[in-house]
């Protein structure tokens, strides 16, 4: 009888998956390049780019549909950019949305999206009074250099924070939803959805880790 020989089976694949994230600012990309970090490795490929040349929402957004059909293996694509003063925020969120992009908008900057980290924002507060309240719940003073952006990000990106961000923001983002006339996005002062990306990726990654542990049958 001849020998039986074993071979050690291949190591299972999980299937290339990317999401891009196109951001407005410097502030969103460097928040989102340490979110992925963080929640390494089970993220896979999350590619977090800022459209430089872009200097209102609606040219964020075309900045997207250009990189998707340029490359359809994006499983995903999500613009994330702010109203400010921008007169095309509703008509950039309404067309990304019919474009089958998805938007993270903070309505009036970022920053509500990190003030949720610790409080819930219950009403309306302007741009500028956001690097105070930062400073008061940080205890240290916020200012938007790299530096101070990568420090929030040390300080704010636990599970248990960005949780506390997504429950807050759903809630800010519903209240707006029942309470605002007319119901459009700039219409809902202090209000973001980031927490629909971040609550995206979080899920993306618990998903990859369930997949990829049955399939190696951990």
């Amino acid at each position: 009888m001849s020998e039986r020989r074993y071979s050690r089976r291949a190591p299972f694949r999980v299937a290339k998956e990317e999401v891009l994230v196109v951001c407005g600012g410097q502030t969103e990309q460097i928040y989102f390049n340490a979110f992925k970090q963080v929640f390494r490795p089970s993220l896979g490929n999350v590619i977090v780019v800022t459209a430089v040349a872009a200097k209102h929402p609606m040219q964020i957004v075309e900045y997207a549909i250009k990189a998707k059909q340029r490359k359809d293996s994006y499983n995903v694509i999500w613009c994330v950019f702010d109203k400010d003063d921008f007169k095309d925020f509703d008509v950039a969120i309404t067309f990304a949305q019919r474009n089958n992009i998805g938007v993270a908008f903070s309505n009036q900057a970022f920053e509500v999206w990190f003030i949720n980290h610790r409080r819930l924002l219950d009403s309306a507060m302007h741009r500028n009074k956001y690097m105070d309240e930062l400073s008061k719940l940080l205890a240290f003073q916020y200012d938007k250099s790299k530096n101070t952006i990568a420090k929030v990000c040390d300080t704010l990106l636990t599970e248990e924070q960005v949780k506390t961000a997504i429950a807050n923001a759903r809630l800010g983002y519903e209240r707006h939803m029942t309470e605002s006339v007319p119901t459009k996005p700039s219409a809902f002062e202090s209000c973001t959805t980031v927490y629909l990306l971040a609550k995206s990726l979080l899920n993306w990654s618990e998903l990859k880790v369930s997949s990829t542990a049955t399939a190696c049958g951990w």
